[in-house]
């Protein structure tokens, strides 16, 4: 199955009267992990609750080690990581820990991974016809 995407127009800047024509993509729906956990089962010998239990302990996992300021690396997928943040100061002391806020959860992907992106093949989304 090809990777959908629809056209739409941006204008190229700020008070610029030109638009281009840009790819977006479409998404196709979501995977639950239910659904992971049925089709892990078809392609091992563990059973679906057996996946699914291991799907559900491994987010958990992830969050307390995220938690704990750990990087987590999941091999052929990639590496999860905790950004903070905080406002400017002038004094290194004024930067305390409850001024310090988790900002995102970073993904990024294994290098091969990325690198089967090449294999991805795009289809253009049959356009609605209005009537």
């Amino acid at each position: 199955m090809a990777f959908r995407y629809r056209v739409r127009t941006k204008r190229s800047g700020i008070g610029e009267k030109t638009a281009k024509y840009y790819a977006v993509p479409v998404r196709s729906g979501e995977i639950s992990t239910r659904q992971l956990a049925k089709d892990l089962t078809k392609i091992s010998s563990l059973s679906e609750g057996d996946v699914y239990a291991a799907l559900i302990g491994l987010s958990g996992l992830v969050e307390q080690y995220l938690h704990e300021g750990y990087s987590v690396r999941l091999d052929n997928l990639g590496l999860f990581t905790v950004s903070a943040t905080s406002a400017g100061f002038d004094t290194p002391e004024e930067c305390t820990p409850r001024r310090v806020k988790a900002k995102k959860i970073c993904f990024r992907a294994d290098k091969e991974l990325k690198s089967n992106l090449k294999f991805v093949s795009f289809e253009r989304e049959k356009e609605k016809k209005s009537f």
